[in-house]
């Protein structure tokens, strides 16, 4: 499997292309999985219900195809199933959607640093001036944690992006 650091760079500006493509389509099967059982208004505090509602339905078993921010992550999120895979897609759109709207100056772009060592080197991230975050990276981690021994708290996803926000703010 090849990783976001082993990208070339037409190679890293198709995998931004891929990922954004997939992005409404993710947010649908979301948005339909929820139906009515949390207010998707896309707020911040929309977030704590909404990831309490995913913690409950992630699962573990077969997960088949890989989205692309997972396939070419860290590591495959193999030990969930492809149900759960698909919520976790969904979450990252709807949490893209709530920063997007937070902050509608925010830009996507592949991420580059010329240290080797650079953590996010071409993944999919999300800049505002000074601000950057890659939403994928930190939302499939929470989503892979939830069968650790410290899960995330219910919370943990709303206070992930009210910090987010707060950064983005204070580098204005």
């Amino acid at each position: 499997m090849t990783s976001y650091a082993d990208l070339t760079e037409q190679q890293a500006a198709a995998a931004l292309q891929e990922f954004l493509e997939a992005r409404p389509a993710a947010l649908r099967v979301l948005e339909v999985a929820v139906g009515e059982a949390v207010e998707l208004d896309r707020s911040v505090e929309s977030l704590g219900p909404l990831w309490v509602w995913v913690k409950e339905r992630l699962r573990l078993g077969p997960s088949g195809q890989q989205p692309s921010w997972s396939r070419l992550g860290p590591g495959e999120h193999e030990r969930l199933d492809e149900a759960s895979l698909r919520l976790l897609d969904g979450l990252i759109s709807y949490v893209i959607d709530v920063v997007t709207t937070a902050v509608p100056a925010a830009r996507w772009e592949v991420a580059t640093d010329p240290d080797p060592r650079f953590l996010h080197q071409n993944q999919p991230m999300l800049r505002a001036g000074d601000w950057e975050q890659v939403p994928a990276l930190t939302i499939g981690n929470l989503g892979r944690q939830v069968f650790s021994d410290w899960p995330p708290a219910d919370d943990r996803l709303e206070s992930v992006v009210g910090f987010w926000l707060a950064e983005v703010a204070e580098t204005r």
